[in-house]
């Protein structure tokens, strides 16, 4: 008993030693990414830091420290006249709360602000999203709706051009169901990086796969984007080739997976009216050996109405 109760110790010790946090943290080194802007306020800027606290509230006062206390040539995202009041641990979720002064922020340094302070706290153990409350109140934006919480993930930036400003989007994307042959919509809100236009940020989210349990990821692999470009309505999209290969677990129909693509695109880019598929620059190939992608694929809609029919179908019986 005695060898066996050591090594269920030992073992929770490794787990604990292992377990990791999320968002920017690099486990190997315990080390976390903090969020500051550069000297025009316009920019969000990384600083990787490795923090000494051993409670969650040190934990909490120290990345709130390093926030107000940029390294030299860095700047803080927070003004001197907004305070945090304090915060809240709830069970999935922490609420921040701010002074009043919080909503005299321009609209792109509040966002900064808000990306900058849940992508530093959405590390701590503990902690899977940030709620943004001022005075107690559920944060509001511009048209007056209220801000859900957020994680890092609601935040998507752009490595190679820096991250100057936010777009806030509600995408409609549209996964596999789990025969393959329809489309589930899934409807996802976040704020991305002005440097990247929209129709990529919805394919790199259809790329990252499926939120809900009742859809499965179109791709498999590493799949990655080779270029995307936009001519009279039409978007171009060039994929490796790793985009031709079906998921191993449930595939969906060739078709039904580039359908997801196209009706994720026109449905949430206003101005596309169709998209062009490459794969490694050429659009003489056939995707997954059944579709050919010489055409320009346009919104069709009887791949998602196929699906609603039979939703509203089975609460009658009929």
């Amino acid at each position: 008993m005695n060898r066996k109760r050591a090594l269920c110790w030992l073992l929770l010790a490794v787990a604990v030693l292992l377990g990791g946090c999320g968002g920017g943290r690099q486990e190997e080194d315990n080390s976390y990414t903090v969020y500051y802007i550069n000297a025009s306020g316009t920019r969000l800027l990384e600083r990787s830091y490795s923090p000494k606290a051993q409670t969650f509230e040190e934990m909490m006062d120290e990345l709130w420290e390093q926030l107000l206390s940029p390294p030299v040539g860095y700047m803080s995202v927070v003004p001197q006249d907004v305070v945090m009041n304090g915060y809240e641990r709830g069970i999935d979720a922490l609420r921040i709360d701010f002074s009043r002064e919080y909503y005299d922020l321009d609209n792109t340094h509040e966002v900064l602000l808000r990306a900058a302070v849940i992508k530093t706290f959405s590390q701590v153990p503990g902690v899977v999203k940030v709620m943004i409350t001022v005075e107690k109140e559920q944060l509001r934006d511009l048209e007056g709706e209220l801000v859900p919480a957020m994680d890092a993930n609601s935040f998507i930036d752009t490595k190679e051009g820096g991250i100057n400003s936010y777009q806030y989007a509600t995408l409609e994307l549209y996964f596999a169901d789990e025969d393959g042959g329809s489309l589930v919509k899934e409807m996802r809100n976040l704020h991305y990086s002005s440097n990247m236009v929209l129709e990529r940020v919805v394919v790199e989210q259809l790329i990252k796969g499926p939120e809900e349990e009742d859809a499965n990821p179109i791709f498999a692999g590493d799949v990655r984007i080779q270029s995307l470009y936009i001519q009279n309505g039409v978007c171009t999209i060039n994929f490796n080739e790793a985009a031709n290969q079906q998921p191993t677990e449930n595939p969906p129909d060739p078709e039904t997976a580039l359908y997801a693509i196209v009706d994720s695109i026109c449905a949430t880019c206003d101005d596309i009216t169709g998209v062009r598929f490459e794969i490694e620059g050429a659009s003489d190939k056939t995707f997954r050996d059944e579709v050919d992608l010489g055409q320009v694929f346009v919104m069709n809609r009887d791949y998602i109405e196929t699906r609603e029919m039979q939703g509203e179908e089975d609460p009658a019986g009929e």
